[in-house]
């Protein structure tokens, strides 16, 4: 047995999804190592992440949120359809901050060209590269996502979009990266006849919040 699995197992980190669903909706937090996070990512029937010694077991999406999600991808499909320099990733594909060593489950990523690759142990490994990420923001995820997830994707050079989405009303802000220099920049859209565009290709607010009830 790893010093790790001994330590995961003193710990009594949950395991299965019915010891995770036990702990609540929201994001629960334990004290742990890099090398614990990876063997936990190793066993855990549920999705999880690590920030500044911390293993974050991630809350549980609503409805809303994952219509939501899904919404996106097919978005992202129809906007680089027939273009295999875009690849397109839902939330099980990882991000990992080599700057700061965090590892994000963001709930969508693209990757324009060849994905970087990190491996954490044979068979688990992340992106290094996105070129865009997507979080959908709930109160539950908010203040992670912006306080902690956010400037941890800015340390990532390849990262050219951020996008947040409200799934609560309708409000998408668009964070945008220029390639002259690399400065941010950020726009917001908050109707639903409205659209904006990525890399030349219009994605509407409609098309986002489609089977949405506000």
């Amino acid at each position: 047995m790893s010093i790790a699995t001994a330590q995961i197992e003193e710990k009594k980190y949950p395991i299965t999804l019915e010891e995770r669903l036990a702990l609540g909706e929201n994001d629960v937090r334990f004290p742990g190592t890099f090398e614990e996070y990876l063997e936990l990512l190793e066993h855990a029937e549920y999705p999880i992440e690590f920030c500044d010694g911390e293993i974050i077991i991630m809350s549980i999406a609503s409805d809303e949120h994952e219509q939501i999600v899904a919404n996106v991808l097919a978005a992202l499909v129809n906007a680089f359809k027939g273009n295999s320099l875009y690849k397109r990733y839902g939330s099980n594909r990882h991000v990992f901050d080599v700057v700061d060593g965090k590892a994000w489950s963001p709930d969508a990523s693209v990757v324009k060209g060849e994905p970087e690759i990190y491996t954490y142990k044979p068979g688990k490994t992340a992106n290094l590269n996105p070129w865009l990420v997507v979080e959908i923001l709930s109160k539950s995820t908010r203040s992670k996502d912006l306080g902690e997830k956010q400037p941890s994707y800015r340390n990532i050079s390849t990262l050219r979009y951020m996008l947040y989405i409200e799934q609560s009303r309708p409000l998408v802000t668009l964070h945008y990266r220029s390639d002259e220099d690399l400065r941010w920049r950020s726009e917001d859209f908050n109707a639903l006849d409205q659209n904006f565009e990525i890399e030349g290709n219009q994605i509407l607010l409609a098309d986002i919040y489609e089977n949405i009830s506000f």
